[in-house]
């Protein structure tokens, strides 16, 4: 026999003579608990019900509302059932990308007057009073979407694995100096930086070699990247993303979603909620997660609220910023100086770039499965198929 308790936080204990499908709500103002009970059990608890029911005149038959509006296509709470394993299988196909770009540089004296329109001149170069070399890092995470033939595909941000060619500094200028028509004077080139190489390496697949940019799309800040897997067995045994394509566009305000990657080095996996759904043409969406450098190209991943699946909705991109104008001390080694007093050495202009943690707006699925429809095509042609990645 199935007894029904309905508790009524204003009027007390009831019975129900008539029970619809009932279904636990915080916006209603009954809970309700199942026992099963024993046959021979079942009368003295009949007995009691009636008599609970004479002393309670007030209390009636009550129906309990079920129907309390559409689920969400996404869970806006933190998944129920443990998701480690789902985790740990998702990270074997993310991957942290680290990119060093090699520069030249040719440094010219105020004196040469050497501006813009001379960069592109070859004879400009033998002006320079030295030359040297430097590097530039980067780091980020891709995953990979894809085999084709011994290629490995992956996907990440297209600022990750870019550089420009060419880089121009400027000598400052007072800003009230003319040009002999009374017109600001063309500014003087300090330095030119030429980029001269590129290494492109999968942090944790080193063997196999540098990764080759296959597609880009500047627009939209992604990338895909190719590498070479010499033996089938490694080919066979590197993991593919297998979680669902997700529509970005059914993302509401407060869905909680998993973001994959890198960041400052660390392999983590973080939480994050979505704001400002639907925010533009291509379902964008803003995340609140804490995320530091490295973290570009990071997977984001919601749940599937009637079935718990994980699905890919986007990309982390890029998190908010700002950047101040500082005074920085010429000299390195300043530890010896009271930093409460003035100081009068040598100084120089440098702008700093600050992080606003909480602010990541990320690339959405739309966008990304936009860019793998435009450029499926050129890319059979090529030798590189995306299969499952592109949703049919």
């Amino acid at each position: 026999m199935d007894i029904y308790w309905i508790f009524d936080k204003k009027h007390g204990l009831c019975t129900i003579t008539h029970t619809l499908q009932v279904k636990r709500n915080a916006n209603t103002n009954f809970m309700y608990t199942r026992n099963r009970l024993r046959p021979g059990f079942s009368r003295l608890v009949l007995l009691f019900i009636l008599f609970v029911a004479g002393l309670s005149v007030a209390c009636q038959t009550r129906y309990v509302i079920t129907d309390m509006g559409v689920q969400a296509y996404y869970q806006t709470n933190h998944p129920l059932q443990d998701t480690s394993r789902d985790i740990a299988k998702i990270f074997e196909s993310v991957k942290r990308v680290n990119v060093v770009g090699y520069y030249s540089t040719f440094l010219f004296s105020e004196d040469a007057g050497v501006t813009e329109k001379d960069v592109n001149r070859a004879e400009t170069y033998n002006k320079a009073v030295s030359q040297f070399a430097y590097t530039q890092s980067k780091a980020g995470t891709a995953t990979v979407i894809a085999r084709s033939d011994n290629n490995l595909i992956l996907i990440t941000n297209d600022h990750v694995v870019s550089f420009p060619d060419t880089l121009v500094f400027f000598y400052d200028q007072d800003e009230q100096q003319t040009g002999r028509r009374g017109r600001a004077s063309e500014k003087i080139v300090e330095r030119i930086s030429i980029r001269v190489s590129q290494i492109n390496m999968i942090f944790d697949m080193p063997r196999f070699g540098p990764f080759q940019i296959v597609s880009r799309d500047k627009n939209n800040d992604i990338a895909l990247i190719a590498v070479k897997i010499p033996d089938e067995e490694s080919l066979q045994r590197t993991s593919i993303l297998s979680v669902g394509i997700g529509d970005p566009e059914k993302l509401n305000w407060g869905s909680f979603v998993y973001v994959f990657g890198y960041p400052k080095g660390y392999k983590m996996v973080s939480r994050a909620i979505v704001s400002d759904p639907n925010r533009d043409r291509l379902s964008g969406f803003l995340i609140d997660g804490q995320f530091n450098e490295g973290i570009s190209g990071g997977l984001i991943l919601a749940i599937r609220a009637e079935t718990g699946e994980m699905e890919w909705v986007g990309m982390a991109r890029a998190a908010s910023a700002s950047s101040k104008v500082v005074l920085v001390p010429v000299e390195k080694n300043v530890e010896d100086y009271a930093f409460h007093q003035s100081y009068t050495g040598e100084v120089f202009l440098d702008v700093i770039t600050q992080i606003e943690y909480g602010i990541t707006i990320p690339v959405s699925m739309k966008a990304i499965q936009n860019f793998f429809r435009r450029e499926d095509r050129r890319l059979r042609d090529e030798g590189y198929y995306l299969g499952r990645a592109i949703a049919r």
